[in-house]
């Protein structure tokens, strides 16, 4: 059950007792034969309620009974009795101390069942049971006070002072006891995959569901802030640790004000007790389970203070393994605190990011730092502690390539770029080249110190500093460039044989072109595009990082024309048209995306250059992005239609594309067209069945009034698709039990949101749903193919159906709809602000409306003319259809089926005659 509970039975506890030489009279046989009235009685009688030493010799008794745990059947008659004994000895009566002591023991062990069922009947007063054992702590805090002098006194003082200390330590045991209870695999319930620790964060033991119950850690705190005793303070902390893996208990020692505390006892121990491991340990568990509430917590400058004190210590004299393992752990900490952006400039003020700076820099660039006396400045400004001639004058302890010193280097490094989002810590890293020396563990011939490190190492290193500078190129690009950046991680990227530390190089190099013209245009003089264009033409390299040079080649010559010159000349223009190809199947990687970036490198390296246009086109890349076309999923024929509407400006281009067949359907690209168009009038949802349009005055996006009260009687008025979201909105989060709604209209659509979101997930099949789901509402491709249609005049090879027909007049009329949408809305705008335009700014407005509006009805009629036409067809071919049917019974008539004399039809050829001549149905 993972309960306090043994499953040892009461026979195997008398046969402890069953020593003949007992007194029988004294203590009982067995542990349920105890009578707890007798030993209230003896505490509440008014007779013997002051015999004190009585009461200590029957609890003690009790105990010795059951020395090996308490019965489950007896919690309530002993949470009666441990509050009496409690609220004694608060009162004055310290010789019930020893049985406090004895009493507190048994506690830790676990409780017995005489049934199975005994844990369901007397569990819950189990978080009574361990609060008034931790009540104890209230009354047993250290003396603050000095001994007096009388040497009698005195004696009654140390008496007393060391019966606290020892009920202290063993309210410490049981509570550890209590926490450690439970925790392994066979006691844990695990799902599948599903690691131990997690396990425990997310639901767990019982005995921590009972500590969180009963509310310990209150308790726990107030004595642990003013504990002195070492053996208390070391049991304390690992009931601490145990507690702090689940985590509404993480979340407990964090709002109890614990952590401080914990900083406290680290500070007090620096390097010389095992508490240091101890306590880190807490703190990390803390920040994992609780990291709003602990980063908040340890995010005061006395804190980072004392974090910087340690790390003082630890780097200066820190020596043995335990040391270091304190200070990666410390690192770890530091690592947490730093994600949480308020902290961080605490780190430049407090001088802890000046002593991390000085052992995450190169030995070099470290001497450099203390002949310049930077270091120093730290120090007169008070934001180090005094260095001393044994200090970091003398470089402090060497980080070589150990384990340990690896780690700390990894550690440091990552906690150090993220600072640099702050101002101050930028400023400080800037001044210590903390770019610089990250770039020099990725130059091909390594410094000095890196000489005798292993490949492996090298490529640890290299790693790390490339996963660093990939923040510290966004916080401060100037270094970056002014370090020649761009030409160290260029050279990395050509010499590297590794594929993560190409990755990772090609990452960086993603986010740095980003940072502005000058870093394409520097990385174009030192040759990147061709080296690019080479990475990507190796087949062998995995898809991402051919999917990140795409990415990379079409930031750089995007308004470049250098850097586009440049993909020519390497001939990236036929690179790229061989990879313009949607087929999924042919590998596990991700396709989408890797095309996405083809085409995108299409756009900027290709598109807008005339010279790479007549070679694409020369090479059939016009044609490869229709096949593609056809086959992509929607956000990549989204890409492509773009693309194609910046081409079409090449007239070759636009002769080109009204030339192109499908090699599947054999449609023509405008046909194709005009179906992507109809797709997003159908997302739209302004098309009628017959396909005309519905709204004159929203032509592209019919609005139609829809009230939706919600719980306050607030209205919604929206476009058709959006009431329709919101409707089913509404609807569903009814249904799943969605939040209620509150009073302000914000927050109602906010709520009715989030509803639709739980309820998108869940039911997926609904229409609205799938629009969704589809992004049919996030992007509208109709003005890209009115681009397209419009640079080849709207003609085609090929005969359109009534329904291409109608849609075609519709993109005739785009520009013109937009403008009539414009300025409904203007109308619209100006109504809601209570403006009133000047006479002449108010005619402007309406004969502008009315012009548009004439022609969207103009467009209309001419759309229901064509509706009418295909009815027509419809009926003539249902006509023919039925005339075929009459033709073949007639048929049958003069000529029976099989030629059967018995055929069943024979002689029948008349009656089918008058059936079909008397059908009302037929036509």
């Amino acid at each position: 059950m993972g309960s306090p509970v043994s499953p040892r039975s009461v026979e195997k506890l008398a046969a402890t007792f069953s020593d003949p030489n007992r007194d029988r009279m004294a203590i009982p046989h067995a542990p349920d034969e105890v009578n707890f009235g007798s030993i209230m009685e003896l505490m509440t009688s008014k007779y013997t309620v002051d015999l004190v030493d009585r009461h200590v010799a029957a609890i003690r008794k009790l105990c010795k009974v059951c020395c090996n745990g308490f019965l489950l059947q007896h919690l309530e008659p002993l949470v009666d009795l441990l509050y009496l004994a409690v609220d004694r000895f608060a009162q004055g009566q310290d010789l019930l101390a020893q049985a406090l002591c004895d009493f507190t023991r048994v506690a830790s062990q676990p409780f017995v069942s005489c049934k199975t069922s005994d844990m369901i009947t007397y569990g819950h007063h189990l978080p009574a049971f361990v609060k008034g054992i931790v009540s104890v702590l209230s009354y047993t805090s250290p003396p603050s006070d000095n001994p007096p002098a009388d040497p009698e006194a005195k004696a009654q003082w140390e008496h007393k002072k060391t019966m606290s200390e020892r009920l202290r330590i063993e309210v410490a045991h049981t509570l550890a006891c209590w926490a450690r209870f439970g925790l392994d695999e066979e006691s844990v319930e695990l799902l599948p995959n599903q690691p131990l620790i997690q396990a425990v964060a997310d639901s767990g033991t019982p005995n921590l569901r009972i500590l969180r119950q009963s509310n310990v850690m209150d308790a726990v705190s107030a004595s642990f802030r003013s504990e002195d005793s070492p053996e208390s303070i070391v049991i304390t902390l690992g009931a601490i640790r145990d507690m702090s893996l689940y985590r509404p208990l993480a979340c407990q020692i964090t709002n109890c004000g614990l952590i401080s505390n914990l900083v406290h006892v680290i500070r007090v121990n620096l390097l010389g007790s095992d508490v240091l491991l101890v306590a880190a340990e807490v703190l990390w568990n803390v920040l994992e389970l609780d990291w709003d509430g602990a980063t908040e917590a340890l995010g005061q400058e006395e804190v980072i203070e004392s974090f910087r004190d340690f790390m003082y210590a630890v780097l200066t004299r820190g020596y043995r393994f335990k040391d270091k393992i304190f200070r990666n752990d410390m690192m770890v900490l530091l690592m947490y605190i730093s994600k949480r952006v308020e902290n961080r400039s605490l780190f430049a003020s407090t001088g802890l990011m000046s002593l991390l700076l000085s052992y995450a820099v190169s030995a070099a660039r470290r001497k450099e730092l203390q002949a310049s006396g930077i270091l120093e400045e730290q120090q007169d400004a008070k934001l180090l502690p005094d260095l001393g001639d044994d200090g970091l004058k003398k470089g402090g302890i060497p980080i070589v390539n150990t384990q340990e010193d690896m780690e700390f280097r990894t550690l440091i490094w990552g906690t150090l770029a993220r600072c640099c989002s702050s101002d101050d810590c930028a400023r400080l890293a800037v001044k210590c080249d903390l770019v610089q020396s990250l770039l020099e563990c990725l130059n091909p011939e390594p410094p000095v110190e890196q000489q005798k490190w292993s490949q492996e190492q090298r490529r640890k290193v290299q790693l790390e500093a490339l996963s660093a500078l990939f923040q510290l190129v966004q916080y401060m690009p100037d270094a970056f460039m002014d370090a020649d950046g761009n030409s160290t991680v260029l050279q990395l990227l050509q010499a590297t044989r590794s594929r993560e530390v190409q990755k990772k190089s090609l990452h960086l190099l993603q986010v740095a072109v980003r940072m502005g013209q000058a870093f394409a245009e520097k990385l174009g003089q030192l040759g990147a595009v061709g080296t690019l264009v080479e990475l990507f033409t190796d087949k062998d390299n995995p898809m991402t990082s051919r999917q990140m040079c795409a990415s990379i080649l079409a930031t750089m010559c995007k308004e470049c024309p250098a850097n586009a010159r440049e993909f020519r000349k390497k001939d990236g223009v036929e690179a790229m048209r061989d990879e313009v190809i949607y087929r999924p199947g042919d590998t596990t990687d991700n396709h989408l995306f890797y095309s996405l970036c083809v085409v995108d490198c299409i756009w900027n390296a290709v598109v807008g250059t005339r010279k790479n246009e007549i070679r694409f086109l020369d090479a059939g890349g016009l044609f490869a992005l229709l096949d593609c076309l056809e086959v992509a999923p929607m956000i990549l024929k989204r890409q492509i239609i773009g693309c194609l509407a910046d081409l079409m400006e090449y007239k070759k281009a636009a002769k080109l594309f009204t030339q192109w067949n499908s090699q599947v359907t054999m449609k023509g690209a405008l046909r194709l067209l005009l179906e992507l168009w109809q797709s997003e009038q159908q997302a739209a949802r302004n098309l009628a069945p017959d396909g005309v349009i519905q709204d004159l005055d929203q032509p592209l996006n019919p609005r139609t009034a829809v009230d939706m009260e919600d719980g306050d009687g607030s209205t919604i008025t929206s476009t058709s698709h959006l009431a329709t979201k919101f409707r089913h909105a509404k609807n569903f989060a009814d249904t799943l039990g969605g939040q209620s709604v509150q009073s302000s209209p914000s927050a109602n659509r906010t709520t009715v949101t989030k509803g639709f979101e739980r309820a998108s997930a869940t039911a997926q099949e609904h229409q609205g749903s799938r629009w969704l789901k589809n992004d049919g509402g996030e992007q509208d491709s109709r003005a890209k193919i009115y681009s397209v249609l419009k640079c080849i005049g709207f003609e085609c090879q090929e005969t359109l159906s009534i329904a291409e027909r109608q849609q075609m007049e519709l993109v005739k009329l785009y520009p013109m709809a937009v403008e009539l949408e414009m300025w409904i809305k203007v109308q619209e705008s100006l109504a809601s602000r209570g403006i009133k335009p000047v006479s002449a700014d108010r005619q402007w407005i309406t004969d502008s409306v009315s012009e548009r509006k004439d022609q969207a009805a103009w467009v209309q009629s001419l759309q229901r003319q064509l509706a009418a036409e295909r009815q027509r067809e419809e009926e003539a071919g249902l006509d023919r259809f039925y005339k075929d049917l009459r033709g073949r019974a007639q048929i049958q008539r003069v000529t029976p089926p099989n030629g059967y004399p018995d055929d069943p039809l024979e002689g029948r050829g008349d009656e089918w005659s008058d059936e079909w001549s008397d059908d009302p149905d037929s036509p």
